[in-house]
């Protein structure tokens, strides 16, 4: 089905082969996960299954891909379309109508496929995943989460021969991951559809994947075989390997093996840090009853969180809860239709977002937005210039680019660079100012376990210096690590808030891998971790 001979491509202008000779046989009908850190290759993979590259891309390509006995030299993407179905990391740009519903029937519509036909498979899909409620809405109004959903809809909902995942759960709560690789899964299994994600939250997808590829940084691939053979190679992997790895033993007896992992959540990816003390002390962030609707419709209702010095706190919830729009009121990219916002006790509601971010640092879903410079090191000496603290900055740009694990990316145009690679250095951008109250809007989109743990440790450490952080994200194993509290979202309202752990716990959907580990059946062997 897809046959990849001596790959090498290199974009316009770049330095270095984004693939180095990659041979790679997929047959009909199989599941392949591509892993690897940020800007390895993985989406450049993709693109050469697409026909993307080089057609669209340009650059130098060399070797022979072979998709479903089409030659990729000869033929141009709209051909390969025919086969291949892709659902791309940003897909807000790729959307040619104007509501899900008419987006999820285009592809359908433009494969000559009956009306009859469209409404069974419309119906279908719309019991599959929790997309009915969106079918008539317009897309420029969806969160983030929500077109990820109905982009994956559009690509599923025409069972082509290949789908193309970049990503595909990046954005999604844990509800609807979990419905959309079922329905994957069903797809390969009835249809004998083959199957390429690119993902770095690799903890559900192990179970159902036949193949893992992974590349290493230079675009080469470093390992290819049966999931469970190549998991135990790779330098991240499952929580609950590493938790195997962390106790470096296997506990015999059922009883002494629940009390163990138990003791040792802390270091296995449950923070257990004690709470912050907030006698005498005044929040340095503080929303009061702030409401908000778009078009009429409301996306806030009166929600109301405080965030006190020294503390991370993680906004969680479903794809449309109003997460990123109560950060955007706070930022003032948004006026609240009512409620009260304080920073350090001004009521700030009405300032604008330039009075604002002289004290807060708000990084949004799509770090591109933030990115205009010609590199990297010059997106912070703008922040700094802005701020006029070029003369003296809070942190060396240098220090702060090394500890995101990204100094080697400092003269590189951003905007060439990977998803994750671009999130980091929008993070920097942002942080370089040091400033005391941080908003992030899913800063781990596009990273790998070891930039996320690069993220971590930098919070962790302005944290114990007083930050006051906030941070919307679908990833409760990130949420599980780092935060203090965690605070659940649900139409608009918080419905729940508590110390981490508990309320992660409490919600189902929300439990970490550990957390589901320990209500499970013991297992028999250590492989079964």
């Amino acid at each position: 089905m897809i046959n990849l001979e001596r790959v090498s491509y290199r974009y316009p202008k770049a330095e270095r082969d984004a693939l180095q000779v990659v041979d790679l046989a997929i047959a009909q009908g199989e599941s392949v996960l591509i892993a690897g850190k940020s800007g390895s290759g993985k989406s450049t993979l993709l693109r050469v299954v697409n026909g993307l590259v080089p057609h669209f891309f340009g650059g130098t390509f060399r070797g022979k891909a072979l998709i479903s006995k089409l030659n990729t030299r000869h033929s141009n993407p709209l051909e390969i379309a025919r086969y291949v179905a892709t659902v791309f990391q940003n897909p807000k740009d790729r959307f040619v109508t104007s509501s899900v519903e008419d987006e999820i029937a285009f592809g359908l519509e433009l494969g000559g496929v009956p009306t009859a036909e469209i409404q069974r498979r419309m119906e279908n899909l719309f019991d599959r995943i929790d997309i009915r409620r969106l079918a008539r809405r317009p897309l420029d109004r969806l969160s983030a989460g929500e077109l990820q959903l109905a982009a994956i809809a559009a690509a599923l909902v025409r069972a082509p021969k290949i789908i193309l995942l970049d990503e595909p759960t990046s954005q999604l709560d844990p509800l609807a991951t979990d419905a959309v690789l079922a329905w994957v899964k069903d797809l390969k299994e009835q249809l004998g559809i083959t199957i390429l994600i690119s993902e770095h939250r690799i903890g559900k997808l192990v179970r159902d994947i036949d193949r893992i590829a992974f590349l290493g940084s230079e675009g080469k691939l470093r390992h290819y075989g049966a999931s469970e053979e190549v998991l135990l190679k790779l330098p991240f992997g499952i929580p609950e390997l590493a938790a195997a790895r962390k106790i470096g033993k296997y506990i015999e007896k059922k009883q002494d093996w629940r009390k163990e992992l138990k003791t040792r959540l802390q270091l296995l990816g449950s923070n257990e840090r004690e709470s912050v003390s907030t006698n005498g002390i005044n929040p340095r962030l503080a929303a009061q009853h702030v409401s908000y609707k778009y078009n009429g419709q409301s996306a806030l209702e009166k929600a109301s969180i405080e965030i006190f010095p020294g503390e991370i706190v993680v906004l969680t919830g479903r794809n449309g809860a109003g997460k990123s729009t109560l950060l955007r009121c706070i930022m003032g990219l948004l006026s609240p239709i009512e409620g009260t916002i304080f920073l350090d006790d001004l009521n700030v509601t009405r300032s604008t977002v330039q009075e604002r971010s002289k004290r807060i640092a708000f990084v949004p879903q799509w770090p591109s937005a933030l990115l205009f410079a010609d590199s990297v090191a010059g997106e912070l000496d703008f922040t700094l210039r802005a701020h006029a603290l070029s003369a003296k900055p809070p942190i060396a740009p240098a220090l702060l680019l090394k500890k995101l694990g990204i100094e080697d990316l400092a003269d590189r145009y951003p905007r060439d660079l990977s998803a994750g690679q671009q999130q980091r250095t929008a993070l920097a951008a942002v942080l370089i100012t040091r400033p005391k109250v941080i908003l992030l809007d899913e800063p781990t989109l596009g990273m790998d376990p070891n930039a996320q743990e690069d993220l971590g440790r930098l919070l962790v450490q302005w944290r114990s210096e007083g930050a006051s952080i906030l941070i919307a994200t679908h990833d409760v194993e990130f949420a599980a690590t780092y935060a203090d509290r965690v605070l659940v979202m649900d139409q608009g309202h918080i419905i729940k808030q508590g110390p981490t752990a508990e309320t992660l716990f409490s919600q189902p959907e929300l439990r970490t891998s550990l957390q589901r580990l320990t209500l499970q059946p013991f297992p028999a062997s250590p492989q079964e971790l």
